[in-house]
């Protein structure tokens, strides 16, 4: 045992190694970049988007190139653009063009803007580092002294592609030697949001770096749409004043180029929807994160090391502790898992963590277990396969020979035979050798005729020669193949003398464990079988019974001692079967011959089963068996005959009324009467018909509802509504209501209004039909011993006594003392009685001849604050 387990925790270690080094490899030669980018790129418009309600977009563009003319335009135009954002009100502006040279031409140009940025006083200029220099040497491209003077402040507007030539990041600080200037947008942000420590402060860099580029404070860009966020206004329109004053007044103005083939366009992870990001709108994105604290930090590679090497290895130390169904589950779960930590830490914290190589570790975790544990498995259960067979019940009669006396048995009871003979090939005393016969008798000659079949049997260490007579020219392929099954199952010799496996001394530790494991799992599957609603038989070819369950013994009325001595032909005992059937071999007979026997019959104790014997073929052992199937259809039967009764007693009463209309429309014909009168009557029949459908559909939602909605309720507006309800009909029938409730009683109860009022409506509507005219129903309302009770009285004709215990059932009415039934289909009082045990209640009754009836409705009573 503790072999096994060595080697086990051996295999799951190699495991997590190989998961470890391939998270390593990846790690270490960026492979995993190309998921990780892929991923970020879906993740990136999950996030929240900033706050861009105060910017506004002033492009360049094609229709501002049309009508002004060809690019460059002269400073002037700019000046204009500058003033005329100046006196809308425009808070800053970022103008995302650059002057580096003065105009030698028209020098008053420049002036003009100088001038009208210096008036603004809050125009923001960019910086470039360029490789435009003499052998490729680094410059930092500026604006001319007199812009640089003008401007509020300046910064470098340089972003960083990544290897797939995808914009996702850039530097917040950015320079030749130092790193002296922040980005624009930071630039912007800390002239307008001034705070005591400096965002993102320049830190000094020690190193010879006169020559190039020293960038710090790597950010990935949250990017998000702003196309319907952020107002673009084209620039011709700001010169001729053609804009709402209202998208300029305080707001923080981005004015560069848009058209194709001036500025910057920038491949960023949402250009596959948007096309290409303007330079001028990649500014203002990164002024709204950063004012919002919004903007990305990839994550420490220390972290991502250790991070990507624990998140990997979940899946591989968590695969051996789970059943190999749930393996694919439990990696998806990681998958997820991985996925939802990424993107917690992105949400919230504004981390990036690169999921590739923890992802793609924890993938190939399933797929390296599965070989391990299939290798580690299979090598030590091919030596065990053999051994399991023997150790317990079930498979000791698999393995055990059937007797020949069964398989005559069966064949003399089950087979068309008309003669059969066993002999046995050894000698006896007087040199004759030993033999059986049975079934008709018939001439030797007929043994060798076309009808005769012979099969040779070894068995018990002796040889037996199997003549069969067939009734016809010769046997059905059926009952060949079952013949041969049965003499098969004869001479099964054991597993043990056919199939050798190799045992090797290192295995045997594992071959114990899963021997005692498949001991367990045999156990377990008799015990289910044995647990089963349904009674279960199995039966191999020659008629013996290899396994039968506890429902089926009980059924049966076998014991578990007796099962060796009895054979399937001896299961009928507590079977009762319809006389068609022609018995209980003819049922085996048919089950041999078509493959399947289905029927209905009795058990001695009252049951109504029905019986499915099917034969099917078990492998090599035992072979061919039957499998007799007992199911208990007594609630099935039970509720066919309550429908054929329910049939039968609606058929009646529903056709009652439309006969009645029928004679009726007929008698009209004949004999014609007024059309009140007409009409009078014909809605008698019809309101007759309805009530019946509407009392039967009542019951059935009372009776088929699982669970109702239960809240408490007030019974003295229950029953208030009820008496309400028939006043018209007492009236009609000259009788008096009279509704008796003690104020002070609080009569609450939980239940379902609906349903209650409908309860005492029925109990009032009956006491009204069966009251004489003239005379009083009362309904009284109170508590009484923790219940709420419901009483309706009349002095109508009372019930028969002995009709009382049949009252509340389906389809039952009681009698009169006259011994006449008035119409109905007798389901108003069953709704009662469901109605009450629904809600844990009860119905009394109490009855006198020509003195009336007590019907009590109780209910328990709830507490009420």
């Amino acid at each position: 045992m503790r072999e096994t387990s060595r080697r086990y925790y051996i295999e799951h270690l190699a495991v997590l190694l190989a998961v470890a080094g391939l998270c390593i490899v990846l790690l270490h030669t960026g492979a995993w970049m190309s998921l990780s980018r892929h991923i970020y790129d879906r993740m990136l418009p999950m996030l929240p988007p900033p706050d861009v309600s105060d910017i506004t977009l002033v492009a360049i563009d094609e229709a501002s190139l049309r009508q002004i003319g060809r690019w460059p335009w002269d400073r002037s135009v700019h000046a204009q653009l500058v003033e005329q954002l100046d006196s809308y009100g425009a808070k800053a502006i970022v103008l995302d063009l650059i002057f580096a040279e003065p105009d030698r031409v028209r020098p008053e140009s420049d002036a003009a803007l100088v001038n009208a940025m210096a008036h603004h006083g809050h125009v923001f200029l960019p910086v470039h580092v360029s490789d435009g220099g003499p052998d490729g040497v680094l410059l930092e491209v500026m604006p001319h002294t007199s812009f640089a003077r003008a401007a509020a402040g300046m910064g470098h507007v340089d972003v960083e592609l990544d290897d797939d030539g995808v914009v996702r990041g850039l530097y917040m600080r950015n320079g030749i030697g130092q790193p002296w200037w922040p980005h624009l947008a930071l630039t912007l942000l800390d002239h307008l949001s001034p705070r005591g420590i400096p965002r993102y402060p320049a830190q000094q860099d020690n190193r010879e770096q006169s020559f190039g580029a020293v960038r710090q404070y790597y950010r990935l860009v949250p990017f998000n749409d702003l196309t319907d966020r952020v107002p673009r206004l084209s620039a011709v329109d700001v010169l001729n004043r053609r804009v709402d004053p209202a998208l300029l007044q305080d707001r923080i103005v981005f004015l560069g180029a848009t058209a194709q083939g001036l500025g910057d366009l920038l491949p960023t992870p949402l250009a596959g929807r948007n096309g290409l990001l303007p330079g001028v709108e990649m500014n203002a994105t990164v002024f709204s994160a950063l004012r919002d604290d919004l903007m990305l930090r990839p994550m420490p590679m220390v972290w991502v090391w250790g991070l990507t090497l624990a998140l990997a290895l979940i899946t591989p130390a968590l695969l051996p502790f789970v059943a190999p169904r749930w393996s694919i589950p439990v990696v998806v779960m990681a998958l997820v898992g991985i996925l939802l930590f990424s993107y917690g830490l992105l949400y919230g914290y504004q981390i990036w963590f690169p999921v590739g190589p923890s992802m793609l570790g924890a993938m190939l975790a399933y797929p390296l277990w599965t070989w391990r544990r299939l290798e580690y498995s299979l090598g030590y259960m091919r030596a065990a396969l053999q051994r399991l067979s023997a150790h317990d019940d079930l498979n000791r009669r698999l393995l055990k020979p059937a007797p020949l006396s069964r398989l005559i048995e069966l064949i003399e009871a089950s087979l068309p035979i008309a003669a059969w003979r066993l002999e046995k090939r050894s000698v006896g005393p007087k040199g004759n050798a030993q033999r059986e016969t049975g079934g008709v008798e018939v001439p030797e000659r007929s043994w060798q005729g076309n009808r005769a079949r012979y099969y040779n049997i070894v068995s018990g260490g002796q040889r037996y020669e199997l003549g069969l007579i067939w009734e016809e020219d010769g046997p059905a392929p059926s009952h060949e193949q079952w013949v041969r099954a049965m003499v098969a199952r004869c001479e099964q010799s054991s597993a043990e003398d056919e199939v050798h496996y190799d045992v090797v001394e290192d295995h045997i530790e594992r071959v114990r464990a899963q021997e005692l494991r498949q001991q367990a799992l045999t156990r377990f599957f008799e015990a289910i079988l044995a647990q089963l609603r349904d009674g279960v038989v199995i039966a191999d070819a020659c008629g013996c019974l290899l396994f039968v369950n506890a429902q089926a013994s009980e059924w049966l009325g076998l014991p578990s001692r007796e099962m060796d001595d009895t054979g399937l032909l001896q299961l009928d005992r507590e079977l009762i079967l319809p006389e068609d059937t022609g018995g209980w071999a003819a049922i085996i007979s048919e089950a041999l011959s078509t493959g399947r026997s289905q029927l209905e019959c009795r058990s001695r104790r009252g049951l109504d089963l029905y019986l499915d014997m099917l034969r099917i073929r078990a492998g090599r052992q035992p072979g061919e068996v039957l499998i007799l199937t007992l199911k208990d259809i007594s609630e099935v039967k039970q509720a066919m005959r309550a429908r054929s009764e329910m049939l039968d007693f609606l058929s009646h009463d529903l056709r009652s009324p439309m006969i009645s209309l029928l004679a009726l429309a007929e008698r009209n014909r004949q004999q014609p009467v007024s059309l009140p009168d007409l009409l009078t009557q014909t809605e008698h029949y019809a309101r007759r018909s309805l009530n019946i459908a509407e009392q039967f559909l009542q019951l059935a939602r009372a009776e088929a509802a699982q669970e109702m909605d239960m809240t408490p309720v007030d019974m003295l507006p229950v029953v208030e509504s009820a008496v309400e309800q028939v006043m018209e009909q007492a009236q009609h029938r000259q009788i008096r209501l009279r509704f008796e409730y003690l104020p002070e009683d609080d009569v609450w109860v939980n239940g379902n209004h609906e349903l209650l009022e409908r309860a005492v409506l029925n109990l009032l509507t009956n006491a009204i039909k069966y009251s004489h005219p003239g005379s009083a129903v009362e309904v009284r309302l109170y508590c009484e011993t923790g219940m709420v009770r419901c009483e309706v009285l009349d002095s109508g004709v009372g019930i028969e006594p002995e009709f009382l215990e049949h009252l509340f059932k389906r389809f039952r009415r009681a009698r009169s003392a006259g011994g006449t039934r008035t119409h109905g289909a007798g389901l108003g009082l069953r709704f009662v009685k469901v109605v009450a045990e629904r809600h844990e209640g009860d119905i009394l009754v109490h009855s006198r001849l020509n003195q009336g009836s007590r019907f009590t409705l109780c209910l328990p009573r709830v507490e009420m604050e």
